[in-house]
């Protein structure tokens, strides 16, 4: 089965970036725990355990350390755990495992107590935002001091220490580019009653260079506020179709590779206006493919548009196959597949489910002959070599491709795809990134509200390395992150050839 038909599947079914720290679910509305450090080691061992009895990586030949980080994220996990006093504490323990693995794909992740729907939204009267290597404020009205100004420190620590040891309880992963530009922003934004880790008093330097330092006046955020901080940190790709906003430049907006129905619908009439006006983009000044907000999902809706755009021919001569596809054989990943079986063929998706049902039979097979890892092959296609020119395409028009700092998964697919034409060039932010091991699935730890996201296959020979994150060819370090100003800076681009 070919990669982007296994990756729709997942998608299908459970998002690929999976985060306990949105909500809850129901079941865990009233927990407590008579004593969050026994809770927190309980279930720091149940994730090692986990991880040994079902992650790829065990097996991995091209990560032979992984067992030993694997141990030392029990040690980090089972030390924050001793100093567990509460929720919070039970947070930091499983983050402090997941720290070590430093893998979106595979995590501890403690559920946040609920809020209503209805609690209040608290604000210190800005919104930090991460450009380039400097956290600036921005605040709605544009001539107010803070405005512009560096947040150099916050609580007595420098900004870069005092981010990384806050966010660790959030996942944050420090060493990828990309979640600098988007995550910081979370400490100055509460859903609810702040929190420990949001902080209390920064030092800002002024456009003036004038130092300040003062209490933050955190407040309730009205609507308005609401949108102007949504609006900034998680800035919207253009709506789903093809668009023309500036006279001979054509936008495409790649939002969502995760997909409803609706949005099916939209994709699927994307893809007929890209076709019947293919010929007005081959004599376009640029085609901007805009990824705002999308974090993953299935790489298919990529890998069509660019079949559409440079051709079939031109996409699979440059296409760079995984040398193969290992899936754990564990029970319990065996198990999962065969429920998934179940599910496609209720819903009519029988080629899927005919696939799953050969593929937990020769994984059984695989377990039963003691054989921990059983091999993907078929219908792949070979590795490239190099050693054949790509086939030329007409589309050689400039293109644009929009990145933000929370691109992962089947983004970070599109963006191994798109940047394999000449004629591509990379704008916005530093992407996230990926480890090898894919395609997840979750369990709930025994001890504490929280759930473990293990994932159940690894890509031998990929081209992208484990941890890779795309550069912008054109970075994007100012505070204005709409279309326009974007378009502004292709236009610029365009001009200086």
């Amino acid at each position: 089965m070919r990669k982007f038909m296994v990756a729709a599947l997942f998608a299908a079914m459970i998002s690929s970036q999976v985060s306990a720290q949105d909500s809850a679910p129901e079941e865990y509305a009233n927990w407590t725990a008579n004593d969050w450090s026994e809770a927190a080691g309980t279930d720091v061992l149940a994730a090692y355990r986990e991880f040994v009895e079902n992650h790829p990586g065990i097996y991995d030949l091209a990560n032979p350390g992984f067992l030993k980080q694997l141990g030392e994220a029990r040690s980090a996990g089972l030390a924050a755990a001793k100093k567990a006093e509460d929720q919070s504490g039970y947070a930091l323990a499983l983050a402090s495992f997941s720290s070590i693995l430093s893998d979106g794909h595979a995590q501890a992740q403690a559920f946040s107590p609920p809020v209503p729907s209805d609690a209040p939204r608290y604000w210190p009267g800005f919104v930090a935002l991460w450009r380039g290597d400097r956290l600036i404020a921005s605040t709605p009205d544009p001539t107010a001091m803070l405005n512009g100004s560096e947040i150099t420190e916050c609580d007595g620590t420098p900004i870069r220490e005092f981010l990384t040891d806050r966010l660790l309880v959030r996942n944050f992963r420090p060493n990828e580019a990309g979640q600098w530009w988007v995550r910081p922003s979370q400490l100055f934004y509460s859903i609810g009653e702040l929190s420990s880790s949001h902080p209390r008093k920064c030092t800002f330097s002024l456009a003036d260079g004038e130092k300040l330092t003062q209490a933050l006046d955190w407040s309730a955020a009205t609507e308005e506020q609401r949108d102007f901080y949504g609006e900034s940190v998680f800035p919207a790709a253009e709506p789903t179709i093809l668009s023309e906003p500036r006279d001979g430049i054509f936008v495409i907006g790649l939002g969502d590779f995760d997909p409803g129905d609706d949005v099916r619908t939209q994709y699927a009439a994307l893809y007929s206006a890209v076709e019947r006006r293919r010929e007005e983009l081959l004599r376009a000044r640029a085609v901007v493919l805009d990824l705002r907000g999308n974090n993953g999902g299935s790489s298919e809706w990529s890998r069509r548009l660019a079949s559409i755009l440079w051709g079939k021919s031109a996409l699979q001569s440059r296409s760079h196959q995984s040398e193969a596809i290992d899936w754990r054989t564990s029970p319990d990943t065996i198990a999962y597949l065969k429920e998934a079986e179940i599910e496609f063929r209720e819903n009519g998706e029988l080629e899927i489910a005919d696939w799953l049902a050969a593929t937990t039979e020769s994984m059984s097979a695989a377990y039963n002959a003691g054989q921990p890892l059983w091999r993907e092959t078929q219908d792949q296609a070979p590795v490239e070599t190099g050693s054949e020119a790509p086939t030329p395409t007409d589309f050689t028009v400039p293109v644009y491709v929009i990145n933000w700092g929370l691109c992962a998964s089947a983004c970070l697919d599109a963006n191994d795809v798109f940047i394999r034409f000449d004629n591509t060039k990379l704008i916005g932010a530093p992407t996230s990134a990926d480890s090898t091991y894919m395609e997840v699935r979750t369990v709930p730890l025994p001890a504490g509200p929280g759930q473990l996201v293990i994932p159940n296959k690894v890509y031998i020979g990929r081209s992208r390395a484990w941890g890779e994150f795309y550069e912008p060819d054109i970075i994007m370090d100012q505070v204005d992150w709409s279309t326009d100003a974007f378009l502004d800076r292709i236009e610029t681009d365009l001009v200086a050839g």
